[in-house]
């Protein structure tokens, strides 16, 4: 680091042993970053590659998710919301607009695949915490990381 420059702290959602197991921090799982001494959500800064990875996870896995299959069937009709898990009265309370990551539509009790909605107003650090995906959802990002882990070793 320069002198004067500020130091620069990454914020993931792997564990350490995880981030082994891959060779190192990939930038898809990098949530993003906190500029300055200061760790909180005023000095946070999201890294765009992690977002645009877990919105193309989700809009990919999420029809396939049991719970939310469970949940289309059960609603028939309408928008079916993937909530932040973070959230503090849980995903069946009020839930505030930083915490819809985004949803798909329900027609016919089924998930649409091609209808998923990222919510532009979802945040992946707040005072509540780093974004919690649905535990099926939250696997899918780790087999997307390790695919794509195992593809570049493969193609290199």
């Amino acid at each position: 680091m320069d002198a004067g420059e500020e130091p620069t702290r990454a914020l993931s959602f792997l564990t350490p042993e995880q981030a082994t197991r891959l060779g190192g921090l990939p930038a898809e799982a990098v949530v993003g970053v906190f500029l300055g001494d200061a760790v909180n959500v005023q000095q946070f800064q999201p890294n765009r590659v992690f977002v645009d990875f877990m919105h193309d996870v989700i809009r990919r896995r999420g029809p396939e998710d049991p719970s939310l299959r469970a949940a289309a069937a059960e609603q028939g009709e309408g928008w079916l919301y993937v909530i932040d898990q973070r959230t503090p009265e849980g995903p069946q309370g009020r839930v505030p607009p930083e915490d819809i990551i985004g949803g798909f539509k329900v027609e016919h009790g089924h998930v649409v695949a091609e209808c998923y909605w990222a919510n532009e107003h979802h945040r992946v650090f707040t005072h509540n915490g780093i974004v919690r995906l649905p535990p099926s959802l939250h696997e899918a990002l780790l087999r997307e990381l390790e695919r794509r882990k195992g593809r570049v070793r493969d193609d290199g």
